[in-house]
């Protein structure tokens, strides 16, 4: 195989280093091992390590077709024992560092890491050590907790902070120990293990566990006062959180596990040509069920598309939402049958992923469901006999498998939900900027009509039971928050529909132009036109005056228009 773009080198040989031991770490290491000669090409100035985990009876040993691809790959292969012993396969990383040599510079990888491209060791070797932040705070990040951390090695809390890569996260110094640029390798290890062996015996020290490794990290890096340059996530995707985009191919994609990896239609054409080049390494493969399973989804892949196709999400991905009971059930059905169109209904699996702070797990979930769907798999949605349901309070409102027939790679992806992805506007655009969002609203006497005679927390009004959106949902402005406390506070229940009401399409209209927004009343006028318009970049008709259909009491039609006017003529809906 050819090796990405050229490589040069200040000085000196670079060691680069990953743990490899029997079992399921087996097959990632190789994979590793073959994306990193693919690369980088076979370079005498770099030195590539696996450090094999000993005993074989705690680790397993490695299988022949393995030993025979890193033989073919010039990779020596180095024992190490973990300081720490089998009950934290983690501390691996610190005997495997420990190779790195003395003098020059050593990067280690975690073995989950996938080469994409080679990575620029004339900037890297300007620098003393360099690492990515990690990607959350998944430990204290109080004065006080660091405080007592840098306490162990006599030295003070820097004022130095950086910022999780995916919260934004505020934090001392905290790194992934996924990739590690490092001069002096093997001393470095020395006092990084010291020390985490320090933090193990503190016993008023918590949340350490599995952490140790990185906690530790930045204690070794401020004792032997080492100038570390922090880096950005083209040296450490975090790929187990957030999709690759298109035409973004960083140095290093960290991904975990089997299934993040088979969700990337990109990485999988680029494993087929590793497995080509090294059949050594489909025999590795082939050993593990959770592997076999990605190589079957590959297979899946090339049957849509040539290997070196590119398709870009951005003209795919659909976000569907709007106000409750406006209509959208019944956009889902007619979007769904348009050529290579998949929608899926109120999948249940995005509410926790909406109530991560930045949700990357809805974009994740849309890798995944194409990955479902490519590999011929059901996936679950609201239908009947492979009919999208018009109306969930009306028809069977339960998701049942759903087999999608022949999809072509790049297939048009929506998935639907209108309270949750209503209130997480403003970051499923930040997370998803390549997407269409479409939405529907509807006159609001009608609309608050449906509310009264349909689901229970519509007809309440029941802010306070709402998953996402409520008035202690950590994920909304203050403003926001506030508004929200106003309108559940409010007894008369008309009056509390409907401020309801108003602050859901306030929500709509602030989100700006990203979202195509569309009446109920002109999508039902022509149903096959408008579908195909909000497919398209092509304007929408300009809007006319709209009144309403079903009348409310004349009591209640008051009390909702004093606070609806303004709101419903920007949609140029009469009151």
């Amino acid at each position: 195989m050819n090796p990405s773009a050229h490589h040069e080198y200040r000085h000196g040989v670079i060691t680069l280093v990953f743990v490899i031991h029997g079992g399921v770490l087996e097959a990632k290491s190789a994979i590793l091992a073959a994306s990193l000669r693919a690369r980088l090409g076979f370079d005498h100035r770099l030195r590539i390590i696996a450090a094999v985990a000993t005993p074989d009876h705690l680790w397993g040993a490695l299988s022949p077709s393995t030993e025979q691809l890193l033989t073919r790959l010039e990779i020596e292969c180095l024992p190490i024992e973990n300081p720490f012993g089998s009950g934290y396969p983690i501390g691996n990383k610190f005997a495997a560092l420990a190779l790195g040599g003395p003098d020059g510079h050593c990067l280690f990888l975690d073995s989950d890491m996938y080469c994409r491209a080679a990575p620029d060791f004339v900037y890297l070797q300007r620098h003393e050590a360099a690492l990515k932040p990690a990607d959350l705070a998944l430990v204290p990040t109080s004065a006080g907790y660091w405080g007592r951390l840098y306490s162990l090695v006599g030295l003070e809390l820097p004022e130095t902070r950086v910022l999780a890569s995916l919260s934004g996260d505020l934090m001392p110094p905290y790194f992934n120990a996924g990739f590690i640029w490092i001069r002096g390798a093997t001393e470095f290890a020395q006092q990084w293990q010291r020390i985490a062996h320090e933090i193990e015996a503190a016993t008023d020290i918590g949340d350490k566990w599995p952490w140790l490794d990185q906690l530790a990290l930045p204690l070794a890096l401020a004792h032997l006062q080492l100038r570390t340059e922090v880096l950005g996530e083209g040296y450490n995707y975090p790929l187990h959180r957030k999709p690759l985009e298109a035409g973004n191919d960083p140095c290093f994609c960290h991904y975990h596990d089997p299934e993040v990896l088979a969700r990337e239609p990109a990485l999988l054409r680029d494993l087929h040509a590793l497995q080509s080049h090294w059949p050594e390494l489909t025999r590795t493969l082939e050993l593990y069920p959770d592997w076999r399973q990605v190589c079957s989804d590959m297979k899946a892949v090339l049957r849509t598309t040539m290997p070196a196709q590119e398709v870009d999400r951005e003209n795919t991905d659909l976000v569907i939402t709007g106000l409750p009971r406006s209509g959208t059930s019944f956009l889902c059905r007619l979007l769904s049958e348009h050529p290579q169109t998949v929608i899926i209904n109120e999948p249940a699996q995005i509410f926790q992923r909406l109530k991560e702070p930045e949700p990357w797990g809805i974009p994740c979930f849309y890798a995944e469901l194409r990955r479902e769907i490519l590999a011929g798999r059901p996936v679950l949605n609201k239908h009947i006999n492979g009919r999208l349901i018009d109306d969930t309070a009306r028809q069977q409102d339960v998701a049942l498998p759903y087999q999608v027939s022949s999809p072509a790679y790049g297939f048009t992806l929506g998935t639907k939900n209108t309270l949750a992805y209503l209130v997480r506007l403003p970051a499923l655009l930040r997370v998803m900027p390549k997407a269409k969002v479409v939405a529907l609203v509807r006159h609001p006497y009608d609309c608050l009509i449906s509310w009264a005679s349909t689901f229970e927390h519509l007809r309440n009004a029941d802010l306070l039971s709402q998953p996402l959106g409520n008035p202690d949902d950590p994920a909304l402005s203050e403003r926001n928050r506030s508004a929200l406390r106003e309108i559940a506070n409010v007894g008369n229940l008309a009056l509390r529909r409907a401020l309801w009401w108003r602050f859901l399409v306030v929500q709509l209209l602030d989100a700006g132009p990203r979202v195509r927004w569309m009446r109920y009343e002109d999508l039902v006028s022509a149903p096959e036109k408008m579908t195909a318009l909000l497919l398209t970049q092509d304007s929408l008709p300009a809007l006319t005056p709209i009144t309403w259909r079903k009348e409310l009491p004349p009591h209640e039609r008051d009390l909702v228009a004093s606070v609806l006017r303004d709101v419903a003529e920007r949609l140029q809906y009469i009151l």
